[in-house]
């Protein structure tokens, strides 16, 4: 085996911290989305498992307002009481890029945040997207988001 092709191997499966922020994202986006045809105890266990993903306090901040500490219980009460659109939703995080703190306990993520579904009203296929900075930090061994800025991406034509 040559020394390109081992080097290869060793890049591609060999852990790093941003590789590891990475997936943790393609988790999360996962946990978010909902399928068509969610059942209730699907979507109760989907949304139990954000958990894993959400420090015990998250800042969030959302455009220019000011930015507000809020627990992961009212974060995930929020999101379970909110209702899905018919049809789902898929959520995608593209354009990621991961930024390592000197002592690899917390990151920067800059990424956009794609969500994909269908108009309540009229069926037709909608696509958002909002920019998004995040920090994760490592607790226990696992990246977990402390804080979230979102910024709008597209524009969005007059309701």
């Amino acid at each position: 085996m040559s020394l390109a092709a081992i080097a290869c191997a060793v890049y591609f499966w060999w852990p790093s911290d941003e590789r590891v922020v990475k997936n943790r994202l393609r988790g999360l986006a996962d946990t978010l989305s909902i399928p068509a045809q969610d059942s209730d105890v699907g979507r109760v266990t989907r949304f139990a498992q954000l958990r894993r993903y959400v420090a015990d306090e998250v800042e969030i901040r959302s455009g220019t307002a000011d930015p507000q500490s809020i627990s992961r219980e009212a974060v995930l009460a929020a999101i379970g009481s909110w209702t899905p659109p018919p049809g789902g939703l898929a959520i995608e995080f593209v354009d990621v890029q991961v930024t390592m703190a000197a002592d690899a306990a917390s990151a920067k993520v800059y990424l956009t945040a794609k969500i994909s579904g269908h108009d309540a009203r009229t069926g037709e296929p909608t696509v958002d997207a909002r920019e998004a900075r995040l920090r994760m930090v490592k607790r226990n061994g696992e990246w977990i988001v402390a804080s979230v800025e979102t910024t709008d991406t597209l524009e969005r034509p007059p309701s």
